[in-house]
């Protein structure tokens, strides 16, 4: 065997420097978008996606006036390839960039930044090899992978959550104008994705205090008042420029639409906002359908419109929620490898001294929002209607399962293996259900036929398959849409029903409980359609015995 002299210690150097461990970083990271784009084709439209193409197509032609509560301007970056189109000349590549696969697969690209950083954070925070793990888990969870494949806001919301929350960590360690600038634009930023990232003024400004409150409580302590009054002044020139910041984006991404409108003449909907008009009225420094989508969404909130029912383990409520909806959700949803990692890197920090010392000085900007939303989206959340409401503490968690391989040396050989064993079991578990990632469960629901007993809506039936419906009833005419109103048969037939109209989400729960309580699924022809089927003698017995098949 020959060998190249100090080949070992080139390639050891070479990924010892960051540009070594970027492209081992960005391998991965292609992986991820080659992934994407094999496992999107043939995916219908899902139920939301053309509303926000729709507002992004918008965006791009000068107009953000809403239409609907929750589509945010960055979807105008998943219009953008085919407003490109529109300048190029007739041929393949104006027919490409015009296709619903170019428009999702621009969510791919920004979950591609995002996966980065998932890796750069890491990195900084517990070395490369750690890094590379956390990446790992942010690439290999099939929820993301599904999510970031779509045409929605989910992933963007995800990203610019992370993003915010890292130049937070840089800035309060630092304390540079030029991280803080950084921090503000990010923030600012990440109010163009979702309205859950309003939330993030309060929960950053929670985290910076508790950063910093040992010098501020010595300094009460002390009665050094000076250095107290400097602290407050510190506090509100970031207020100010935070605030600043967040405006002109706001504002650039609404495309100033009657900005500084003043309050009383807005039309609101929600008690909140009603209430507020009615004892003050001063000058909105943001564009109206901003604070106008921000009062939609509390408005449904409160009254559950638009929502319709929720399910969760075979129960459908309207009007309420299930408490740990989410965390039921997740034990379900993330790959069993995931989660054994994840509690192995709390048990590993936890009986370490060394790695809790540092823990406001890094690991707060990461578990805080993950303790918050965790409570708040279980608890208090009523839009219950699929776990990418709750992606947005996943990568904070992904990078801080890094924290297990921190002092990698001192890993056991035993403990190196079963790692291995738990990588090749999330591979196998994901690749397994290529390429259906929306209905991805993990082996606690073994039979996949069975999924609809435990979760719906968008954890399962997002219309995702509609095309695999029309090319399944094109080559069986016999199987027909399961009636609401069971009928006498004459030969066994075969029926097929989507899992939302099954259990409920999206008819009346009681439309179809004649099928959903007498039968099972004896196949799916795909995870949100499914299949049953029914002998001569099955409906006779049902009609006998219960009065269904008296409805008119």
């Amino acid at each position: 065997m020959i060998s190249v002299p100090g080949a070992r210690e080139r390639l050891n150097s070479y990924l010892k420097s960051r540009k070594g461990q970027n492209f081992v970083a960005l391998l991965f990271i292609l992986f991820f978008l080659f992934f994407n784009a094999m496992s999107v084709q043939g995916k219908d439209w899902t139920y939301d996606e053309p509303r926000h193409y729709r507002y992004g197509v918008n965006i791009l032609n000068g107009d953000s006036t809403r239409f609907d509560d929750s589509k945010m301007p960055v979807s105008a970056w998943n219009a953008l390839p085919a407003r490109v189109a529109d300048f190029l000349p007739a041929g393949l590549l104006k027919t490409y960039l015009k296709k619903l696969i170019t428009a999702r697969l621009m969510t791919t690209l920004f979950s591609m930044a995002v996966a980065f950083m998932v890796f750069h954070w890491s990195r900084e925070l517990y070395g490369w090899v750690p890094a590379l793990f956390s990446l790992g888990l942010y690439i290999l969870d099939p929820n993301i992978i599904a999510h970031s494949q779509l045409v929605t806001t989910d992933i963007y919301v995800t990203g610019m959550v992370l993003l915010s929350s890292y130049w937070l960590w840089k800035f309060a360690n630092s304390r540079r104008w030029q991280d803080g600038l950084w921090f503000a634009v990010m923030l600012g930023l990440a109010q163009l994705t979702k309205y859950t990232a309003f939330s993030l003024y309060g929960l950053f400004a929670i985290a910076l205090l508790v950063y910093d409150w040992p010098s501020l409580k010595k300094g009460f302590e002390t009665g050094r008042w000076q250095e107290i009054r400097h602290s407050i002044w510190q506090y509100a020139k970031y207020t100010i420029v935070v605030v600043a910041i967040s405006i002109v984006i706001i504002n650039a991404g609404f495309l100033f639409n009657r900005t500084f409108m003043s309050f009383g003449d807005y039309s609101f909907r929600s008690d909140l906002f009603k209430s507020v008009q009615s004892k003050i009225s001063f000058v909105v420094p943001v564009p109206y359908p901003f604070l106008e989508g921000l009062d939609w969404i509390i408005q449904k909130e409160k009254t559950n419109t638009g929502f319709g029912y929720i399910y969760l383990l075979g129960e459908t409520r309207f009007g309420q929620g299930f408490p740990g909806y989410y965390i039921i959700a997740s034990l379900l949803k993330v790959p069993i490898a995931i989660q054994v990692i994840l509690l192995a890197a709390v048990a590993v920090y936890l009986v370490d001294g060394e790695r809790r010392g540092r823990f406001f000085r890094n690991e707060w900007f990461l578990l805080w929002l993950v303790l918050f939303y965790t409570i708040y989206f279980n608890f208090f959340y009523r839009a219950q209607i699929g776990i990418r409401f709750y992606l947005i503490v996943f990568p904070l968690l992904y990078v801080f399962a890094g924290v297990l391989f921190m002092k990698r040396y001192s890993i056991t050989w035993r403990q190196k293996g079963a790692l291995v064993v738990l990588g090749l079991y999330l591979i196998s578990s994901v690749i397994s259900y290529y390429p259906n990632y929306i209905s991805y469960f993990n082996e606690i629901v073994w039979d996949r036929k069975m999924a609809y007993k435990y979760l719906a809506d968008s954890n399962l039936d997002w219309g995702q398959d509609a095309f695999i419906l029309k090319g399944y009833r094109a080559e069986h005419p016999g199987v027909h849409k399961a009636p609401e109103t069971p009928v006498l048969l004459t030969e066994t037939t075969r029926y097929y029903l989507d899992v939302n109209q099954l259990v409920g989400v999206t008819r009346d729960p009681g439309t179809y409980k004649w099928l959903r309580d007498n039968f099972e699924p004896v196949d799916m022809i795909a995870p949100s359609y499914l299949l049953f089927e029914i002998t001569p003698k099955n409906m006779r017995d049902l009609c006998r015995r219960t009065t269904y098949c008296d409805q008119e």
